[in-house]
């Protein structure tokens, strides 16, 4: 099984670990593979003609008034993700060990939440 802090071991590691706020959860597995999907779309036909009219544009002029349709950067970062997978699955037991792992790291902050909204509210 997996430990306290880790409790989804695959396909992707999470990590989690309590904040005053809440709960953080460290996904560098998953985001290593949105990073290889990126570079590996960067490196096709499909996308070399805008990496390089991007890499033109550098530095541009501040004072121009850029239309939505006019941001190169925008668009490709849109198109990109597009192509890169946004969805971190989380299967079977594991999903339960990690929503345990989640109830049980941010109880004390929306205990906290709760007691200043309680607070406020009087």
């Amino acid at each position: 099984m997996t430990d306290q802090n880790t409790p989804v071991d695959g396909p992707y590691r999470i990590t989690t670990e309590p904040i005053p706020t809440g709960v953080t959860l460290d996904v560098e597995p998953f985001v290593q593979g949105v990073v290889q999907d990126v570079i590996e779309a960067l490196l096709t036909d499909k996308y070399a003609d805008r990496l390089d009219a991007l890499y033109e544009l550098q530095p541009c002029d501040p004072h121009v008034i850029e239309r939505p349709g006019d941001l190169p950067f925008e668009s490709l970062v849109a198109d990109l993700v597009a192509e890169v997978r946004t969805k971190l699955p989380v299967y079977g037991l594991q999903a339960l060990a990690l929503a345990g792992r989640i109830e049980t790291l941010a109880a004390p902050a929306v205990a906290g939440l709760r007691a200043a909204e309680g607070g406020a509210a009087a």
